[in-house]
């Protein structure tokens, strides 16, 4: 029986609960191992430890990090990679898809749309800035998830105030055009499949359409879904080299799609509830796959 390395360290999240459970049912061993209680050996001794298990094979690592844990959970990933570990999603992957200008460079480097955006790091550069990307903006920290560190600045003086207050606190932001939609799609990727999707649409309250803040979910048929989503999707999951993604995508004013963003670790429990979909059953059968194609599965 092979073991999977989940790494969580909130064995409570929904996501963290049906993944484990999904895995289970495919005859895998599972330790949720929470990331900041690892020990990582260079010394010829021991490869890795942690707090809640003695020394253990590990044929796989499935990571379930938020943002502020990235680059632990990078480091995390590269040490098992090093090993030959199969990992959903690999270091390098999590670490482009999670910084959000670098991962719409990547993007618009592969041919894909994105909105309008700039990135600066110097107060002497953001009146340049407003007089390119007019208000209304949105203004994005780099790193962030769950619409957590997303503002709408409606006027030059409330973009350029907000500007202020995030440079002389030294958080890295971008600025964004706005699109007015109320509503985008989540896509859900794996290799290169597309498992479902789901509209989001913001409340009466608040312009971001993610779940956590208020927006409500509704599934949308694959039947009908447009070749082009399913396709701009595959595209932008395959650009950050990504074998399981959340791929959001909007419509500008014209009709025309814009992929917003990529998310390495996308959470299960809206869109499995909106679409009916068992999308951790479908991870778990990947791993089993990836697995076989290495010659070791569970």
């Amino acid at each position: 029986m092979d073991t999977v390395a989940l790494l969580s360290r909130q064995p409570e999240l929904y996501s963290t609960r049906r993944l484990q459970q999904a895995l289970e049912d495919r005859g895998f061993a599972v330790l949720r191992l929470a990331p900041e209680e690892f020990i990582l050996g260079l010394d010829g001794e021991f490869t890795w430890r942690h707090r809640d298990v003695g020394v253990v094979e590990v044929a796989a690592v499935l990571p379930r990090v938020g943002s502020p844990l990235t680059q632990l959970g990078a480091r995390i990933l590269r040490h098992f990679a090093a090993q030959g570990r199969y990992c959903l999603n690999d270091a390098d992957a999590l670490l482009a898809a999670r910084d959000k200008f670098g991962s719409l460079q990547i993007l618009q480097a592969a041919g894909l749309p994105v909105p309008r955006t700039a990135y600066f790091a110097h107060a002497s550069q953001k009146e340049a800035l407003l007089d390119t990307l007019v208000p209304p903006v949105v203004v994005k920290l780099l790193s962030g998830s769950q619409g957590v560190g997303v503002n709408l600045a409606e006027s030059r003086e409330a973009a350029s105030a907000l500007l202020d207050t995030l440079l002389h606190l030294q958080h890295e932001a971008m600025v964004q055009e706005f699109l007015p939609g109320r509503s985008d799609l989540r896509v859900i990727v794996l290799g290169d499949r597309v498992l479902a999707a789901m509209e989001r649409r913001a409340s009466a309250q608040d312009f971001r359409s993610n779940l956590h803040c208020g927006g409500q979910a509704r599934a949308w048929d694959l039947g009908v879904l447009d070749a082009q989503v399913q396709e701009l999707s595959r595209r932008a999951s395959a650009a950050l080299d990504l074998d399981f993604a959340g791929v959001d995508l909007m419509r500008a004013a014209d009709g025309s799609l814009r992929v917003l963003e990529v998310n390495p670790v996308p959470s299960l429990e809206g869109i499995e509830k909106a679409t009916g979909v068992d999308i951790a059953a479908a991870v778990a059968a990947w791993m089993h796959l990836q697995l076989e194609s290495r010659g070791r599965a569970a």
